[in-house]
């Protein structure tokens, strides 16, 4: 029995190493699965959810497998790997977790998931900034392979051999001399000695994003530390003041705009840094469509908006009619203030 799992999992290996794209392709099938099934039966979340987060988790599985068919490891430090896919694991299958628990064992057990996923994936965070010197913590903690771009020489079968160790060392192509200021090119990014040239290197896509995260000082490592800790501030602050109370809305948007102000001063981010800082000042616009704000004042507008649609828009209300249906199981599910 063993020996026939091995088997499997060994084809399915060289399955996905052969046909990346392929597998990319099924797994954007499985997310079109999840938004079709949507709001179409009774228990739809569920279902939902279940196919959303496996298609995720396929991805992440396929993304593993292809890297290390391509010796590309998530990250050199092999404790920071670990660490950034349990967080991975935990955050492509916690709304799923959330809505299982909240059919199976009611209120009570969904606020005890959500409270547990939550106190874990703040401890991995602090972890990161504190021990290993991550920096900004990313979303999503490990980011999905291009698999046109980055595995384009393990799909044709060929390529320039020392391209994967040269991103695997997770380094710079070139440094700056002391004195002079001159840049100057690694060893390990050297090519071979029949193709070297005086040029230095340009740094390409796949360099940008394994350059080595920005050390924070002081003042900005309390900004991501504020980030980081909001969804349990917010989480106590639901269970001091209730629910529906604006306090616990207005703490954890408080949280964000304030860490979001002190980070973006900082003129040492790199280019992958400096995105997750624009979609943290993106994702302040989702306190809209949150709880209580959501409840007095965006509902009714968004509410006009689609019946409009629908009256004005012939055949619309196939598609939006199940949407509003569906609307206040995705807004409780989807803009939380506890999530990162």
């Amino acid at each position: 029995m063993a020996t026939t799992l091995v088997n499997y999992l060994d084809n399915y290996k060289y399955f996905v190493t052969k046909n990346p794209l392929l597998a990319n392709e099924i797994e954007v099938a499985l997310k079109w699965m999840s938004y079709i099934a949507a709001g179409r039966f009774s228990r739809s979340t569920v279902v939902t959810e279940l196919i959303h987060s496996v298609s995720n988790l396929l991805a992440l599985v396929n993304d593993n497998i292809l890297r290390k068919a391509a010796g590309i490891p998530v990250h050199v430090n092999v404790a920071v790997e670990k660490l950034q896919t349990l967080l991975a694991l935990i955050e492509y299958s916690e709304v799923f977790a959330e809505v299982a628990a909240r059919r199976i064992s009611g209120s009570k057990g969904k606020w005890l998931v959500i409270a547990s996923i939550q106190f874990i994936k703040t401890v991995i965070r602090i972890l990161l900034i504190l021990k290993y010197d991550q920096g900004l913590q990313h979303s999503p903690p490990i980011k999905p392979l291009n698999r046109r771009h980055d595995l384009s020489q393990l799909c044709e079968g060929k390529g320039n051999p020392n391209a994967a160790a040269i991103i695997s060392k997770n380094v710079e192509v070139t440094f700056k001399l002391k004195r002079s200021g001159r840049a100057v090119r690694t060893l390990d990014t050297a090519p071979p000695l029949v193709s070297r040239t005086w040029k230095l290197p340009k740094e390409d896509e796949n360099m940008q994003l394994n350059r080595l995260p920005s050390k924070l000082t002081e003042e900005y490592l309390a900004g991501e530390i504020l980030h980081v800790c909001r969804p349990l501030v917010h989480l106590l602050s639901l269970q001091a003041f209730g629910e529906f109370s604006w306090k616990p809305w207005l703490i954890a948007f408080g949280m964000d705009a304030t860490s979001w102000n002190i980070l973006r001063k900082s003129k040492n981010f790199n280019q992958v840094e400096k995105f997750e800082i624009n979609r943290r000042a993106l994702s302040l616009i989702l306190y809209l469509l949150r709880s209580p704000f959501y409840d007095q004042y965006s509902k009714c507008q968004i509410i006009a908006f689609l019946k409009s649609i629908i009256d004005n828009v012939i055949g619309s209300g196939l598609i939006l009619r199940p949407l509003m249906e569906y609307i206040p199981e995705v807004q409780q599910i989807y803009f939380y203030t506890w999530s990162l």
